[in-house]
């Protein structure tokens, strides 16, 4: 969803927003984007292309989706699959009958999801986050940020977590999507930097330090709100992405992005896999004591 500012947000905020990036667009070759009253893709037709794909797991952020679109993914067998940031918003959603809570926590690359209070209010660590979810609610818990490798799975597992949920590492695999530019940044770049910022999409996000996200961090830099300036942005990516300049790209991260390394989903899969069976033996044991006393 849209945040409310994009309706009211006119040429003179996109004028000034466009400004601090204009040299960039002139030195790839580009010309500047010219402004568009935000119209907005209709929700109904996003839900009823989930709907009419019957997943078998429907997962969200940024709050709750109307109890009508629960009701028919209930009815269609389709698991609810909700991401908190907070221990309060995992009582939201478990409330709302999802069937699994995400625990994602400021480590974690892309956006925030908070929908209680402000993202800048809602940052709390992964290993703080989980076991203080796992205390609130009855339902499963997936561990989401910063794990990006077995002995994060097993650190999750030993704070009451059933899952864990990883996405920078997989990112960088050849089978993600993501460009080659991109995975590439990922796995030599700077990698040791990651930053919060509102500049790549006009909410809280975190990616890897580079100029671009230096220059729309700086004071006085206007960002639209979203999903305007993602779209401004995106029009420098474009053209950053065709002349191989990372430094220009809205490069998402969490800060485990130091431990990534493989390039083969399949074999990062099977190490992850392999390891967490050495290194959680012991603690898997240990929670079993635990729960027979």
């Amino acid at each position: 969803m849209e945040d409310d500012g994009a309706y009211s947000s006119g040429r003179e905020a996109f004028e000034r927003s466009l400004a601090p990036l204009a040299e960039r667009f002139h030195a790839l070759g580009g010309t500047l984007p010219t402004y568009v009253p935000y119209a907005p893709t209709k929700f109904e037709d996003q839900v009823r292309a989930l709907l009419d794909a019957k997943p078998p797991a429907f997962s969200f952020i940024y709050g709750v989706p109307p109890k009508e679109i629960l009701d028919e993914c209930r009815a269609q067998g389709i698991r609810l699959i909700g991401t908190a940031t907070t221990p309060d918003e995992a009582i939201v959603l478990e409330q709302a009958g999802v069937d699994v809570v995400v625990a994602s926590g400021f480590e974690a690359g892309g956006h925030r999801g908070s929908f209680l209070r402000s993202p800048e209010e809602s940052l709390t660590g992964t290993f703080s986050l989980v076991p203080l979810v796992v205390d609130a609610v009855s339902v499963p818990v997936i561990a989401a940020g910063g794990i990006g490798d077995a002995r994060g799975i097993a650190a999750a597992f030993a704070l009451g977590a059933e899952g864990v949920q990883i996405g920078t590492a997989f990112l960088a695999c050849d089978e993600s999507g993501a460009s080659l530019l991109y995975r590439h940044a990922l796995l030599n770049g700077d990698r040791r930097r990651t930053a919060l910022t509102r500049g790549f999409t006009g909410r809280l996000s975190r990616g890897l330090h580079n100029q671009l996200l230096e220059e729309l961090n700086r004071p006085g830099v206007e960002i639209l709100p979203y999903p305007l300036q993602r779209a401004l942005v995106n029009s420098l990516s474009s053209l950053a992405d065709k002349a191989a300049d990372p430094e220009l790209l809205p490069l998402w991260a969490g800060q485990s992005v130091s431990l990534t390394s493989v390039t083969e989903a399949n074999a990062l899969l099977h190490r992850l896999v392999s390891d967490v069976s050495e290194i959680a033996g012991p603690v898997i044991r240990w929670n079993s004591e635990r729960g027979s006393k």
